[in-house]
């Protein structure tokens, strides 16, 4: 059975690419390079979160471990009041950032504010990896550090950013949920 749903996938994916007419291979160069540029972007971004998470995990342990508690225990909760958190402090930033063009101070307090919303969302994003990591080890039945199971969790949200709609929406769900973190106490 396998082989025949294998032959007939090869088949349909050879009898698309015979279909299609000849391009030229400069424009097929064109379209490698595109391919392998996102290949080492979503490769390059996942690096960078791996180690924030690394470092975050590393200094702050307890504070990770109380928060991702928050999260596995109350995420819901976190979720209404960061999406509340981020609405009002999205509305300041957009209107500070429009009175900003005639009173620069407002749009340094619109920075201001926009850094403390990127700074709250991503501390908050490691004890989200955490639990997303230690429900992933729990279901494949693996046997897992903290560590592991926050990089695993941040490489499977790293990975939905590539699914359109649904993934962008469980993203935003998560995204929230950090930001929300800061405000359940745990």
């Amino acid at each position: 059975m396998r082989r025949k749903f294998l032959a007939l996938t090869i088949l349909l994916i050879a009898s698309s690419a015979w279909c299609q007419e000849a391009k030229d291979p400069l424009h097929q160069i064109a379209q490698s390079v595109g391919v392998i540029s996102g290949v080492w972007f979503a490769v390059g971004t996942y690096l960078v979160v791996a180690a924030w998470v690394s470092v975050v995990s590393a200094l702050l342990t307890d504070w990770v471990n109380r928060k991702a508690q928050v999260v596995q225990i109350q995420s819901a909760r976190s979720f209404l009041f960061g999406l509340i958190v981020v609405v009002v402090l999205g509305i300041f930033i957009a209107v500070l950032g429009e009175v900003g063009k005639n009173a620069p101070p407002a749009g340094a307090l619109a920075v201001i504010l926009l850094l403390a919303l990127l700074t709250a969302y991503s501390l908050g994003w490691v004890p989200v990896t955490w639990v997303v990591g230690r429900r992933i080890a729990a279901a494949l039945g693996w046997e897992r550090t903290d560590l592991c199971a926050a990089l695993v969790g941040a490489l499977a949200l790293h990975l939905l950013l590539f699914f359109p709609v649904i993934g962008w929406a469980v993203l935003f769900y998560w995204a929230v949920v950090a930001v929300g973190t800061w405000i359940v106490k745990g």
